[in-house]
């Protein structure tokens, strides 16, 4: 360790510090079947520390090479099992899993301020709260994403703010800096008990169950049913759609949902049928959704 890394591993602003004083507080009590999606990972640090809180799915996404290598090795020696992604943060968005918790520690003024705004478009409906750790900085780059509490406050003002921390005291720390930490609510995604909510096709049911037994899929019951509500020259069309039905249920059994479902007030799946039924048949107790 370098007399810097020495320092920062004993201050409440770096590394471990900065997750237990401006990111741990926010995050609830129980994490269990929760993702945590860390933007700008670096080394991975907060990873190892989301899933040792608890978290059942953690992703770090960064575009550096050097920052993915150091995250790489340091995962190797915790022996963890997140995932790290080498890539832009603002592409990365469409591909990510939908988040609890989206956290950007010292990140989110790296973006180019027109990215910004795309990702946070995006964003709104791709996580359920959203961290930012930000720093005094004594000068503004115009064309990135501003570093202060109000700026950062505008780009949220669609989201509910939950809570500020902006009162960690700096006396007598080897390495003090100006840090806030600030958490938003979006007002489009929320987690629910996925037994709460009343799918419309209950005909596929069986259908995943008979593909974890290895049976084709056009030789499901799912299948041939499709197959005797179809007239001939729609058959084709049903032949595709069962495949592009497992494809999905690889992918989802993968990645979790990349998108939340779609539900009404009285909790009726409006689209994402199929998807409410994998996550069940896999044995997920709760769901993201976005309410109509």
């Amino acid at each position: 360790m370098t007399e810097r890394d020495k320092r920062e591993a004993g201050s409440k602003f770096w590394n471990k510090g900065k997750w237990d004083n401006f990111v741990l507080p926010f995050l609830s009590e129980d994490c269990n079947g929760m993702t945590l999606i860390d933007m700008g990972c670096n080394a991975g640090i907060f990873l190892k520390l989301a899933e040792d809180k608890g978290f059942d799915q953690v992703i770090g996404v960064d575009s550096n090479r050097e920052a993915i290598r150091k995250a790489l090795a340091y995962k190797e020696r915790n022996g963890g099992k997140y995932a790290i992604r080498q890539q832009s943060m603002q592409r990365s968005i469409d591909i990510l899993p939908v988040a609890d918790y989206t956290i950007l520690a010292n990140a989110h003024y790296y973006f180019p301020i027109e990215h910004w705004f795309d990702y946070l478009d995006r964003l709104q409906y791709k996580t359920r709260y959203c961290v930012i750790v930000t720093a005094h900085k004594e000068c503004k780059v115009l064309c990135k994403a501003s570093p202060t509490i109000v700026d950062i406050r505008g780009y949220f003002k669609n989201w509910d703010e939950v809570e500020i921390i902006d009162n960690v005291s700096m006396e007598n720390d080897p390495f003090p800096r100006r840090l806030w930490g600030i958490c938003f609510k979006s007002r489009f995604v929320e987690r629910v008990p996925i037994n709460d909510l009343e799918n419309q096709n209950n005909l596929q049911k069986n259908f995943y169950a008979e593909i974890d037994k290895g049976v084709h899929p056009t030789e499901t019951a799912y299948y041939k049913y499709s197959l005797r509500r179809t007239k001939r020259k729609y058959r084709g069309t049903v032949h595709r759609g069962i495949l592009r039905k497992v494809g999905l249920y690889e992918n989802i059994r993968n990645n979790r949902l990349i998108k939340p479902i779609i539900v009404n007030r009285d909790k009726k799946v409006l689209e994402g049928n199929h998807r409410h039924a994998i996550m069940k048949h896999l044995g997920y107790k709760t769901i993201m959704v976005r309410i109509a």
